[in-house]
């Protein structure tokens, strides 16, 4: 089988001893080397506070490994996590190598008509602010359109009097 590289994120209960983690680490180190793996890193965070409540908790137990092993050894911890009463939440991803390249982007040039299927004829795409559905090479040779005109102050209201009935 082949070996793939993994992280695996779980959160303990906020009170659990030092002594308990290191323990329970050893289990999962156990079932890792069992089948063909090997950690490689190892992070505590320590205890932090959880985002939204988790079994009633509001604090967690946060510990990060990474670690390369065969595809049996993910069932084996996933048992490992789930029979375990001090671990609230735990999730293993398969970390994959980006090895891909892509081509760039195809660049229009400037004034192209757009010739998908369906598109309006003489419609440029890059010229959508234009109101007239003329090409845009069309419209820029023609004058300015010219501009509005002010619009009037609107009037002032007349004052009432005091007394006087309409």
């Amino acid at each position: 089988m082949a070996t793939n590289n993994y992280e695996t994120v779980f959160i303990a209960q906020p009170e659990i001893a030092q002594e308990a983690v290191e323990d329970f680490l050893g289990k999962i180190k156990t079932v890792i080397t069992s089948n063909q793996g090997a950690v490689t890193n190892e992070d505590r965070w320590g205890r932090r506070r959880l985002s939204y409540p988790i079994q009633g908790f509001r604090e967690g137990f946060y510990v990060v490994l990474n670690y390369s092993a065969e595809a049996p050894a993910i069932a084996g911890l996933e048992h490992l996590f789930r029979v375990t009463d001090t671990v609230i939440r735990h999730m293993t991803v398969k970390i994959i190598k980006k090895n891909k390249t892509f081509k760039p982007r195809r660049v229009k040039s400037v004034g192209a008509v757009d010739s998908r299927p369906g598109a309006r004829p003489g419609y440029n795409r890059d010229s959508r602010g234009s109101s007239s559905s003329a090409p845009a090479a069309a419209s820029a040779t023609t004058a300015p359109a010219a501009a509005p005109a002010p619009m009037a102050a609107p009037a002032a209201p007349e004052a009432e009097t005091p007394g006087a009935s309409a």
